[in-house]
């Protein structure tokens, strides 16, 4: 799955820059921190766990529109 791969790459980076996750429903979860986004690592994924300090969400990989890191040259959209 394309978007789960490109989830991975920007949470992965060394140093971490916070990044946005765009959803369908025009929200934006803001992550600061790769500890803050979890998904089961076997099979294929179907939702994240996303938390924050006013508690978790999860989130269908299929509502995820895009994905942003600000200041950086990596800005992937549902289109690219």
């Amino acid at each position: 799955m394309r978007r789960i791969e490109e989830l991975k790459e920007i949470k992965d980076r060394r140093p971490f820059e916070p990044f946005s996750i765009h959803l369908a429903d025009g929200r934006e979860l803001r992550i600061t921190h790769p500890d803050s986004v979890a998904w089961h690592a076997g099979g294929i994924p179907r939702v994240l766990l996303v938390a924050h300090a006013d508690g978790s969400k999860f989130v269908d990989l299929t509502l995820i529109t895009g994905l942003r890191v600000p200041h950086s040259e990596v800005a992937k959209d549902a289109g690219s």
